[in-house]
C-alpha cells in the first residue's frame, strides 16, 4: 500500500477532523483513510471528462480493424 504526506493543513481542518473521527468512534487515522477511499473513485462526469481528454490530447480512437470487417469475418468463420 501506498503512503503520502500531506503538509500545511489549517489547525482547524485537523480538529475538525479528529472531532468527527471521535463522533464516529474509530480512531483519527482510520477516520482520513475512509474519508480519502470514499472520495477517490471517479463520478461518471470526471470519467467523461478523462475520455475527452484523452480524445483531445491523441486524436480520435480507431480501431485497427473496422468493426464491419470483425463481423463479416465472424459470420464467415461459422
Amino acid at each position: 500500500m501506498g503512503q503520502f504526506v500531506v503538509r500545511s493543513i489549517e489547525d482547524h481542518v485537523i480538529a475538525g477532523l479528529k472531532v468527527k473521527a471521535r463522533l464516529a468512534g474509530v480512531p483519527f487515522e482510520a477516520f482520513v483513510r475512509d474519508t480519502l477511499r470514499a472520495a477517490a473513485p471517479l463520478s461518471g462526469s470526471e470519467k467523461v471528462s478523462l475520455i475527452d481528454e484523452f480524445k483531445r490530447q491523441y486524436g480520435p480512437i480507431r480501431p485497427a480493424t473496422p468493426p464491419e470487417d470483425i463481423l463479416r469475418d465472424e459470420r464467415e468463420g461459422r
